[in-house]
């Protein structure tokens, strides 16, 4: 029993009490798969696919140990590219896709209003940033930012945002995952439940389907 549980009533007839309001214990009871919100593997990664990920900034690693030198793509890029490398005419001869070409994608994030909410040396270093360097970030694991070298750091800015193709808009990582699973971005609250392999919502609610009785459990000690 872990230190979240305590049983009560007699020794004859005990039941547990689950702590939900327990931030360290596990409301899921081992079925969540955090693998869901990873970036993909080679697996599927075609020379059509690659051909567009390093049209906007990602570069193939020499070392077999690992797919990328430097930056890895979203989930959410790397779904959106392996989905219009099947469209004809989708690609343009560059390996960019049309409708959201470097430039294009260059432009949206500047006018997000998530841009505005930055501070506004960031803003200017996000105007200033080229295009390639702002987009690769954007479409990158690593959000929008830029390091600062060893003889100026305060040219080096840091956020939390990156550019969602599933919600067409700036998106805060802290906020917003991408699920490679169900195919979309979601919610911080939703989590991917390995048992039915669907997308729940609740960062401290069990599976309705695959943990029915702590499920019930939950919603009485929520008065639902």
């Amino acid at each position: 029993m872990s230190d979240s549980e305590e049983e009560v009533g007699s020794s004859s007839k005990k039941m547990t009490r689950r702590d939900w309001d327990d931030p360290c214990w596990d409301h899921h009871f081992g079925m969540d798969d955090s693998s869901a919100g990873g970036p993909y593997t080679t697996r599927g990664r075609t020379d059509a696919v690659w051909k567009t990920l390093q049209a906007y900034g990602f570069k193939k690693s020499e070392d077999k140990k690992k797919a990328f030198d430097g930056l890895v793509p979203t989930a959410c890029f790397e779904h959106f590219v392996r989905e219009n490398v099947k469209k004809v005419g989708k690609i343009l001869e560059d390996g960019q896709i049309e409708g959201n070409t470097v430039s294009e994608l260059a432009k949206r994030i500047r006018s997000s209003h998530q841009i505005k909410y930055l501070e506004e040396p960031v803003q200017k270093a996000i105007d200033d940033e080229d295009d390639m360097e702002l987009v690769t970030h954007a479409l990158s694991t690593e959000d929008i930012r830029r390091d600062g070298s060893n003889d100026d750091k305060e040219s080096g800015y840091y956020t939390d945002l990156f550019y969602s193709f599933c919600r067409e808009a700036v998106e805060q990582s802290t906020c917003t995952w991408h699920c490679r699973v169900c195919k979309g971005c979601k919610d911080w609250r939703d989590w991917h439940c390995k048992g039915c392999n669907t997308c729940k919502y609740g960062s401290s609610i069990p599976c309705d389907k695959c943990n029915a009785k702590e499920y019930a459990s939950w919603r009485r000690n929520c008065g639902w």
